[in-house]
């Protein structure tokens, strides 16, 4: 029975760690671009770079996001519907199925491109997570995936064509040939720490930390350096199922061990009582050899003393007999 239960214990465990991992918090969100292309029957607008497909990678796929032509910047953003921290982002970029590379027409509108995650719709109040400035034509990957350990509620994608002389290698115009962005972070508020298994509770602003230390980051004012590692359970309301669902699995692991440690305890003590109840049982044995061995003794003698007193009292017949005879002669 105990043995049972500390295995369900240890699999709730590890379910809870498994179920609450990294995912595509960006997948189907609401997207927008600033010029998008002007033929909305190509199927092409912002919502195609959050859709989850990417195995055509042409403008005729209807996989992947194209805006408008001769434009000197382009901007596409994803608004993850509210802050949550977020641990990468993924970004497959268009190559209408052609080798990758110098020869790619689409690797000269991918060069210069940044990625910035802000609180608002503007790109000017969030932080950058990633600017080109290295890449060639024969250098640069695609896909490609950015670590930014951050919060956030937009990531936006942006590239232009602004400052003259262009780097080598760089397109005319910018463009946004998204055919995927993926974000990948935690689905719910307020969690960090390695698939997003840790809760994070605090007395102003809860969750605002990065998503694998906890600490708080740059992005917000006077909370810079402050670890969010604790559970405050009395900032927790009461009846909110969501928080004690998070209580729970931070107890989780408590809960799995102590298991783990009354079952070694139970087994110990089982075998420790079994030997008890062996060691009583082959002295029970013992003792009743021993009495089998000593009741024919006991027999014996009794019969003997019973013979004795039998020729005692034969004899005294025998000797009254005599008497009697002597007297009646």
């Amino acid at each position: 029975m105990l043995m049972g239960i500390t295995w369900k214990a240890l699999f709730l465990q590890m379910f809870l760690h498994l179920a609450i991992a990294y995912e595509n918090i960006a997948l189907n969100k609401q997207a927008w671009e600033r010029y998008p292309w002007p033929n909305k029957m190509r199927n092409v607008g912002a919502q195609r770079a959050v859709d989850g497909r990417k195995s055509n990678l042409s403008a005729n796929g209807g996989e992947c996001t194209i805006s408008a032509n001769y434009k000197a910047t382009a901007e596409w953003r994803v608004d993850l519907g509210e802050i949550l921290n977020i641990n990468r982002i993924f970004i497959q970029h268009r190559t209408d199925e052609l080798p990758w590379g110098a020869k790619n027409d689409h690797a000269s509108r991918f060069l210069g491109f940044s990625v910035i995650v802000s609180n608002t719709t503007e790109k000017n109040d969030g932080v950058l997570c990633f600017k080109d400035k290295n890449f060639t034509l024969e250098t640069i990957p695609n896909s490609i995936n950015i670590t930014c350990p951050i919060f956030a509620r937009y990531v936006i994608f942006y590239n232009n064509r602004t400052n003259r002389p262009f780097p080598a290698g760089y397109s005319k115009y910018a463009y946004n040939e998204l055919c995927e962005l993926e974000v990948f972070g935690c689905s719910k508020f307020g969690y960090y720490g390695e698939n997003c298994s840790m809760p994070c509770y605090d007395h102003s602003q809860p969750g605002l930390s990065d998503i694998e230390s906890g600490t708080r980051l740059s992005n917000v004012d006077g909370f810079e350096g402050q670890q969010c590692n604790k559970t405050h359970l009395l900032d927790i309301p009461l009846g909110d199922p969501d928080d004690l669902s998070s209580i729970l699995h931070s107890f989780a692991p408590l809960f799995a061990t102590l298991f783990a440690i009354s079952f070694v305890i139970n087994i110990i003590f089982t075998i420790r009582e079994c030997r008890n109840k062996l060691r009583l049982k082959n002295q029970n044995k013992s003792k009743a050899r021993n009495q089998q061995r000593v009741t024919p003794d006991i027999d014996i003698h009794e019969n003997v003393d019973a013979n004795t007193e039998y020729q005692e009292l034969t004899e005294v017949k025998n000797t009254d007999n005599s008497i009697y005879d002597e007297i009646k002669l």
